[in-house]
């Protein structure tokens, strides 16, 4: 390839790079956006929380002891 050719090729990779870095910018700025409005809207972003069983810890020690996984426990608890 020429200088010429190699020149318009890197000129135009500079060109789509700067085009995605300023789409992920704006990206970037549009879910911050959305995650503000979910917030005041009062949306939790947390896990829920599991309420666990009073026996679960006797079912997992249980399953422990005879091999059996802690989801099979689980099922057990419910």
């Amino acid at each position: 390839m020429n200088l010429m050719g190699t020149f318009i090729a890197d000129l135009v990779l500079q060109i789509l790079s700067f085009v995605a870095q300023n789409e992920r910018e704006n990206i970037r700025k549009r879910q911050a956006q959305g995650i503000a409005v979910a917030k005041a809207k009062g949306v939790k972003f947390d896990r829920p929380e599991i309420v666990l069983p009073e026996n679960f810890g006797d079912l997992s020690i249980n399953g422990k002891r005879k091999g059996f996984l802690y989801r099979k426990s689980w099922k057990c608890a419910k």
